[in-house]
């Protein structure tokens, strides 16, 4: 097929997509492929950008390890992550808003009580302390409320990326 001009190239891919996939899958596609190609035809990427975002993906996808997902991060400092929360979960009038527990908190730690230190290998650098109340909007005490807390050592890593530190 010949290609006429950039407009075309998005009704040709367009097109393609319509062959095969639930409804669902076809919409997400094509709503991508039309503004990823009008984000191109925007900015007027240059072919070394492109190399240059290419690259990015790439090393990304090659940091991808059990414990490091940098795509997720990646979502996370682009707000994408949150957006998707909000999108789904919104505040529905509420004084909170719906939030990520984030790639590094980890299911099943063991309960603390008020009080006791998280801290379970040796950590270099002044500690931290966490102090705060969990209320409603008057102002008076949530019974019952849990708070989770977790925190990256000096070296910047969270214990499930790092064999040095302690579950």
């Amino acid at each position: 097929m010949i290609i006429h001009d950039e407009h075309h190239l998005t009704a040709v891919v367009l097109a393609e997509t319509e062959r095969d996939g639930t409804l669902r899958v076809k919409e997400i596609i094509q709503a991508l492929v039309r503004h990823l190609h009008d984000f191109a035809r925007e900015v007027r990427l240059a072919d070394e950008e492109c190399d240059t975002a290419f690259g990015i993906v790439t090393r990304l996808g090659r940091l991808i390890t059990p414990s490091d997902n940098e795509v997720r991060l990646m979502a996370g400092s682009l707000s994408l992550s949150t957006l998707v929360a909000l999108m789904n979960h919104g505040t529905d009038g509420k004084p909170t808003s719906a939030n990520l527990l984030g790639l590094f908190w980890s299911l099943g730690s063991p309960r603390m009580n008020n009080g006791e230190s998280i801290v379970r290998s040796p950590t270099e650098g002044p500690p931290l302390f966490f102090t705060g109340r969990i209320v409603n909007t008057d102002g008076n005490a949530v019974a019952g409320a849990e708070v989770d807390v977790w925190h990256a050592s000096l070296a910047g890593l969270y214990e499930n990326q790092d064999p040095e530190q302690a579950e």
